[in-house]
């Protein structure tokens, strides 16, 4: 009869009640957070689409050098950005870890009952009751201060980082660059030589049809064009490569011309102490950084084994005809084992800041010996260019000199001069592959420890 009178008087008074407002509220704000979310995610693809198809802003009319191409490399590097961005998120979980955790608010009703005419009321037995109150745990200010300095070592782990990106973008834009621009005199060379090439070849087959030559060395000739044109093919397809190396780094700057300027003789650590500088490798700095943040948890570890107290105040009630309730409370853990728990824990940090020192001084040794490789391969390859231009080029072109005099007196063979000039075009070619390799090298010295960029 109560549930028919109910339906009854809903079906005369259609208003809606409480709970179906608040489930209108509640589908609304849901469509809010929803609709807001969807916003971030447009915005977040958005800018990756920005990302990945900025216009770039570089004049590919103006000559780039090599020092603005590393300028640009820096300006739209991701890499960089993503470990300022890791540096800021340690920084900013430093200070939060340096704070009071959030306190507890608490809300109880106790003694509700079971069974009975009064099952899961909340007011009918005299024994329920209501209570609100608050807790906070106080941590020591020792520990907090560890962890927050464990934080901060991180942070100082993620500028370590940065600096290992910016020693890969630069070196690797410098290497690119100067791949080009020498891989560019390669093909000017090799097609310099088959322009003179063919004028050879054209005069030999006009001595030829007037029964001054003989037909074997046209072909000869010609043979020797078409060898040409395969390096010069795949000089090319080097060249190609390089580029889209170096627009990798720079965007479309690496389309227009290069500027030849750069002194491979000189280097910042071409004649330094390396044991020295490579205190200074970037990833030398961030196992160090490692390491103390090892030793900041380590720290951590330690002040753990100091429990923490937690207080707590409820104020409860029964009902008007009954005394209100204000209850205190206190807790801690109880630390029953330390030999096997925090000691543990403590030992476990340890150990991981010993395995970071071990791999430092490890990863010292291995970048000392390959340094001191790349330096000494560096100056060796000076020297070598140095011969080149001393002695092996000039003595090709007085050979290719004297085979031309020699054919024009009609004393000597087309074939003598196509000898001569295959080894003046491999003499100088072979001096360019050295000049690759050395500046590669130099690159690699030049741009191994940041300058300037110390955390």
């Amino acid at each position: 009869m109560i549930v028919s009178h109910g339906l009854n008087a809903m079906r005369e008074n259609p208003m809606p009640g409480k709970h179906f407002v608040l489930k209108i509220a509640l589908v609304l704000l849901a469509l809010l957070v929803l609709l807001n979310f969807g916003g971030v995610l447009a915005a977040q693809q958005y800018t990756l689409e920005q990302a990945l198809a900025a216009p770039e802003t570089s004049d590919s009319a103006t000559p780039l050098s090599l020092s603005r191409a590393i300028e640009l490399a820096e300006q739209r590097s991701e890499a960089v950005r993503a470990q300022k961005a890791a540096a800021r998120a340690a920084q900013s979980e430093a200070v939060a870890a340096g704070e009071l955790p959030d306190p507890m608010l608490m809300l109880e009703v106790s003694n509700i009952p079971a069974n009975g005419p009064d099952q899961f009321s909340l007011a009918a037995d005299f024994m329920t009751m209501r209570g609100v109150g608050i807790s906070q745990t106080f941590t020591r200010q020792d520990k907090r201060k560890a962890q927050a300095n464990v934080f901060s070592k991180n942070a100082e782990v993620a500028q370590a980082s940065e600096l290992q990106a910016l020693s890969r973008l630069r070196t690797g834009t410098a290497q690119a660059y100067l791949d080009s621009v020498l891989l560019q005199k390669m093909l000017e060379l090799l097609q310099s030589q088959r322009t003179e090439l063919q004028l050879q070849i054209d005069a030999a087959d006009a001595l030829f049809r007037a029964g001054k030559a003989a037909q074997t060395e046209v072909f000869a000739a010609r043979t020797e064009l078409g060898l040409l044109d395969l390096r010069i093919q795949d000089t090319q397809a080097m060249l190609a490569n390089a580029r889209a190396d170096l627009q990798r780094w720079v965007g479309g700057g690496a389309n227009g011309e290069l500027l030849d300027s750069t002194n491979l003789a000189q280097s910042r650590l071409g004649g330094a102490d390396l044991s020295e500088s490579l205190n200074r490798h970037p990833e030398i700095i961030a196992l160090q950084k490692a390491e103390d943040a090892a030793l900041a948890n380590a720290e951590v570890k330690l002040q753990e084994k100091s429990a923490d107290w937690t207080l707590s105040v409820m104020y409860a009630g029964r009902g008007p005809e009954f005394s209100e309730m204000l209850t205190l409370g206190a807790s801690r853990p109880l630390f029953v084992d330390q030999s096997s728990r925090q000691d543990q824990a403590v030992a476990a940090a340890n150990s991981m800041a010993a395995k970071a020192r071990s791999e430092r001084i490890e990863l010292y040794r291995e970048y000392l010996a390959q340094t001191q490789r790349w330096q000494q391969t560096w100056q060796s390859n000076l020297k070598r260019l140095a011969d080149f231009d001393q002695s092996l080029i000039p003595l090709t072109q007085q050979r290719t000199q004297a085979a031309l005099d020699a054919y024009r007196g009609n004393t000597g063979t087309l074939s003598e001069v196509l000898a001569a000039r295959r080894m003046e075009l491999d003499m100088r070619m072979e001096k360019l592959r050295i000049q690759m390799d050395t500046a590669r090298l130099w690159a690699q010295l030049e741009y191994l420890i940041p300058q300037g960029d110390q955390p």
